[in-house]
């Protein structure tokens, strides 16, 4: 799908449902993220440039000549026991894993500027989902990757992932979509989104959603209830059980562990009496 001049989109199977992502080529040179599967078979590029190190987004790295991923998950790209680490399931993470771990050959940090073709893509560090996740920005469009705008919401379930960075760098994104004047975002999982109020009132209600989960946690501890497995996270847990019921206990200490209402002191967290 064409969305401009220089950037086509790649959709993944069912736009991109996980285990598969939407992946952004620019221009004939470079393809941000290879996680679309069979839309890929023929796509060949100087450079990839990985989101994040999770395997739906760096499945088919092998299409790009040259790999770059955030330094802080180029490890996990790039090496199967870091990417082992950093999900805490030990040997069964092999599940997950139906691909060959390759050469990170570049990294890069927030504000860096690559061009392709004339054309220039800005790393915006939005860590949360992964210690290193990151948006792009190519003129008023913006690659959210996993900042993903799903009914779910926002997933936090490695060890590497920050319920509060998350919330941080949602607000970030908001900033620097009204800043910016982005009237198109394009999500790893599900469908672009145009118009930049509409983009803004996605994001809001994505962050709402850590927030109501908040909320809901804290009153089940308060009560005296293990809160995993109560429908918070995953209303159904799929199937591994064992593998997303690990994914929800991570996702819940987590919550427990920070103070969302430190980010918005008499505002949000509290209204929602998301705190003890």
């Amino acid at each position: 799908m064409e969305v401009r001049k220089f950037l086509r989109i790649i959709e993944g199977p069912d736009s991109g449902r996980y285990p598969y992502s939407n992946s952004l080529l620019v221009g004939r040179s470079c393809l941000i993220d290879a996680g679309a599967g069979e839309a890929l078979k023929d796509v060949r590029v100087d450079w990839v440039l990985n989101s994040h190190w999770h395997e739906d987004h760096i499945a088919l790295n092998r299409v790009g000549r040259r790999v770059a991923a955030h330094h802080l998950d180029a490890e996990a790209v790039q090496d199967y026991e870091e990417f082992k680490r950093r999900y805490a399931l030990g040997d069964l993470v092999k599940l997950f894993v139906n691909f060959e771990f390759g050469r990170v050959d570049r990294t890069f940090e927030d504000g860096d500027v690559f061009e392709f073709e004339g054309i220039q893509v800005e790393v915006l560090h939005t860590p949360g989902h992964s210690a290193g996740h990151s948006c792009f920005v190519i003129g008023d469009v913006m690659f959210l990757a996993d900042v993903d705008l799903t009914p779910f919401g926002p997933w936090y379930g490695c060890l590497d992932c920050d319920v509060r960075d998350f919330v941080l760098s949602i607000e970030r994104i908001k900033n620097e979509v009204r800043k910016r004047g982005v009237s198109l975002a394009i999500p790893s999982h599900g469908k672009p989104v145009s118009g930049t109020e509409e983009i803004l009132k996605r994001l809001d209600d994505y962050l709402a959603k850590i927030f109501e989960r908040d909320r809901r946690i804290r009153e089940l501890v308060r009560s005296g209830e293990d809160p995993v497995g109560k429908g918070i996270i995953y209303k159904r847990v799929p199937e591994p059980r064992e593998i997303y019921l690990h994914f929800e206990r991570i996702m819940i200490e987590k919550h427990l562990a920070a103070r969302l209402d430190e980010l918005y002191p008499s505002s949000r967290a509290n209204r929602s009496g998301a705190t003890p």
